[in-house]
């Protein structure tokens, strides 16, 4: 069976793009209230749970507070001043995430993956900080518990720990789980590498300053260099084990054009940027300049004749 989109006429509505890039993070009640506020208007929780058959005014209060997150509604307080600037909510009670968590599983689950990467039970607080994660702040529930693993991993077992790094990844643009999954492996693929350079640099890796692991970072994902031209540049810089006179000449390089070791080390690692690579070929073009040399007519200097 084959299926087309039929031809509306005049029933429709606009949907905000924001709604479309929330589909893979938002439960299926998340987005029925959605499309029901954008047809209506209204987003009283007793008459969206009326309306669409929810199981309870908890769980219209939770899919608000997660399209107001993402940015598609604004809290304002009911008796404020005309121009008055909204406050923000105040955080779920715990006795607000136990009804929550009857109606919507994912509230379960975090807590749950918190408590085993943990390896303890959470307070109250922390579980209202955590739900809050998701219900509020909108993070998706995949990418919470893949935040709370990684930063258990690395022995820092709070809630503050967890809300720092949510906030440093989602200014890096990771929003769904997918996202959060590759930015792990990133994130790993950079510790290998701090661990390859402070190796070289005869410190363990903990020694290393925040700008100098982002240093390290720019010379593979920006520059584009490979542990062979890192550990060039430590091995040009003689005895001097330094951190940023490596990166001085690995940003020389880059500026340069020297993208191998063969590079550096051949007769364009003193030229400027804007000079071609010397390509030897392999093989000669079959030019041969002294072929039928002797039968080349001989040239002349030419000279000017007297004026008479």
């Amino acid at each position: 069976m084959i299926y087309r989109l039929k031809e509306f006429k005049g029933d429709t509505i606009p949907v905000p793009q924001l709604v479309f890039s929330k589909l893979g993070i938002a439960e299926e009640y998340n987005v029925r209230v959605a499309l029901y506020v954008l047809a209506t208007g209204i987003t009283d929780p007793e008459k969206l749970c009326a309306d669409l058959k929810l199981r309870s005014k908890m769980t219209a209060e939770s899919a608000l507070s997660f399209w107001a997150g993402a940015g598609l509604l604004e809290r304002y307080e009911e008796n404020a001043a005309p121009g008055e600037e909204p406050t923000a909510p105040a955080p779920m009670t715990w006795s607000e995430i136990a009804a929550a968590s009857r109606t919507d599983p994912m509230i379960s689950s975090l807590i749950d993956c918190a408590q085993t990467s943990f390896a303890r039970p959470l307070t109250h607080p922390e579980m209202e900080k955590l739900v809050n994660f998701y219900v509020q702040e909108a993070f998706a529930p995949e990418t919470v518990m893949l935040c709370v693993a990684y930063v258990a991993s690395r022995g820092k077992r709070t809630m503050g720990a967890v809300s720092h790094e949510l906030k440093v990844w989602r200014a890096e643009g990771v929003e769904t789980g997918e996202q959060a999954d590759a930015h792990l492996q990133l994130l790993a693929l950079r510790a290998q590498r701090e661990q390859y350079v402070s190796g070289l640099l005869g410190i363990a890796d903990t020694e290393l300053t925040l700008g100098g692991r982002k240093a390290i970072a720019r010379w593979y994902e920006v520059y584009g260099y490979d542990d062979a031209m890192v550990q060039e540049a430590a091995i040009q810089a003689g005895p001097k084990r330094d951190l940023w006179y490596w990166n001085s000449i690995l940003k020389t390089w880059n500026a340069k054009g020297l993208r191998t070791v063969h590079d550096v080390r051949g007769p364009v690692a003193g030229m400027g940027a804007s000079r071609n690579l010397r390509v030897d070929r392999a093989e000669p073009s079959g030019n041969d300049f002294l072929k039928n040399a002797a039968r080349r007519r001989p040239l002349r200097k030419k000279t000017d004749t007297p004026a008479e």
